[in-house]
């Protein structure tokens, strides 16, 4: 394991949800530490989009899922999980191919009436990276369609984990309601969704796809970090990484990746393996 590198505090107002106590700032100052000697990234080697990019992770260190997150109805989760189970992934828990024409013709059928469109390419001009991806509802002709686009300049992890977010939704129209204006982006923070119920559910089908119940049971709850907590918590989400490092072939240590990005992908790891921990705890699957 790699040493430990140190990481300031920022303000406390800034940092989670509901503005976590001094106890809390300081448990996830130490966790934060852990996660970045973990990755291989020295504090003093990080740009202003990487810091950016760490006040997110540690709002989602220091928010209480179960607390804090308007997180779907159990009845809700249960009918996702059991699309996700029958379509999604294989009985070994991998995920199956999410842009298979298989699995959007299953989901139109379950979950129309608008037909699904995707378009999958490498987008690096105007905003760059900064678009993972993002939907649009609109009429061609007579067929309603949902387009999703996603940005495959991105590492395959995270191009999967855009398409499963933005199949969310699509989701949530269905079950729920169209909430959302005609398009809508995969933007801003992964802590800003939890009060948000569309992106939030959106982000639950990434996370019950990506961690089987088993999984949340062999590795523990996750919630937010209290006195002497920062060393089992940093346990915890080492290990769920550590699983995904194989599946999804991502390895946030590679100094290739930019700093921004490998910071980025953690805090995306980290909120969909504690949005996780708060379903199973909620609803029991």
């Amino acid at each position: 394991m790699s040493s430990a590198a140190t990481s300031p505090s920022l303000p406390t107002k800034a940092l989670a949800v509901g503005g976590p106590d001094a106890l809390v700032t300081r448990e996830v100052d130490d966790l934060v530490g852990k996660l970045l000697g973990e990755i291989q990234i020295p504090f003093g080697s990080m740009g202003k989009r990487a810091l950016n990019n760490l006040a997110d992770l540690k709002r989602v260190l220091a928010a209480d899922y179960l607390e804090d997150a308007n997180l779907p109805k159990p009845e809700l989760l249960r009918e996702l999980k059991k699309f996700i189970d029958s379509d999604v992934t294989s009985n070994d828990g991998r995920w199956k191919s999410m842009d298979s024409p298989e699995l959007l013709q299953s989901l139109f059928k379950k979950f129309g009436p608008r037909e699904i469109e995707l378009r999958a390419e490498p987008y690096k001009a105007g905003a760059g990276l900064a678009l993972r991806g993002f939907f649009c509802r609109t009429n061609v002709g007579p067929r309603n369609k949902f387009v999703i686009f996603v940005n495959t300049a991105h590492h395959p992890a995270a191009v999967a984990a855009t398409l499963g977010h933005e199949l969310g939704h699509y989701i949530y129209g269905t079950l729920v309601g169209e909430k959302r204006p005609m398009t809508a982006f995969m933007e801003g923070t992964f802590a800003s969704h939890l009060k948000e119920d569309d992106e939030l559910f959106a982000d639950c089908f990434v996370a019950l796809a990506a961690y089987s119940k088993s999984l949340m049971i062999d590795i523990g709850a996750v919630r937010q970090p209290s006195s002497g907590e920062s060393e089992e918590l940093f346990a915890r989400i080492r290990k769920a990484y550590g699983l995904l490092k194989p599946r999804f072939k991502i390895n946030l240590s590679e100094g290739r990746m930019q700093a921004a990005w490998r910071v980025r992908y953690l805090t995306s790891m980290t909120h969909f393996f504690k949005l996780r921990s708060a379903i199973h705890e909620l609803a029991e699957i």
